[in-house]
């Protein structure tokens, strides 16, 4: 297994960036974003047996959305999803960071190597997905 980054190496190699502004709105955008792909992603659910890969690759965007708002709630910016991650880790968030980084990698493996995932393995996330989905829009709100 490789080495995931450290939120140290994240701020040394200037992929985890304090922007020095809280940005509301943005995260109010994001937020809305989230929600908007969810509500799409539920009304499809009839379609998960169907599209499996496409259902995993569409929670983790809202996993991704989500995150990136609470980086831009306290005025920084991350240049690539596990730094982003690492930000939330050292920030004591309560995720399991573990999780969120083996999403990532499936996620990565779906958009750039073409890998069909089961819809065994959707169902077997899908309800973690959604705790970590639902914890992170608390957190924001």
């Amino acid at each position: 297994m490789r080495k995931r980054k450290e939120f140290d190496e994240c701020i040394e190699d200037n992929k985890l960036l304090e922007t020095g502004i809280k940005d509301e709105s943005l995260a109010k955008e994001l937020l809305a974003l989230a929600e908007h792909r969810e509500l799409f992603w539920d009304n499809v659910k009839n379609k998960s047996k169907e599209f499996p890969s496409l259902f995993l690759e569409g929670y983790y965007e809202i996993i991704k959305e989500l995150c990136t708002a609470i980086l831009a709630l306290d005025g920084w910016k991350a240049l690539d999803h596990e730094c982003m991650f690492a930000y939330l880790k050292n920030k004591g968030a309560d995720i399991d960071f573990e999780y969120l980084l083996e999403l990532k990698d499936t996620r990565n493996s779906i958009d750039y190597r073409g890998l069909m995932v089961s819809f065994d393995t959707w169902k077997n996330n899908e309800m973690r997905i959604k705790m970590v989905i639902k914890g992170l829009k608390e957190y924001i709100k």
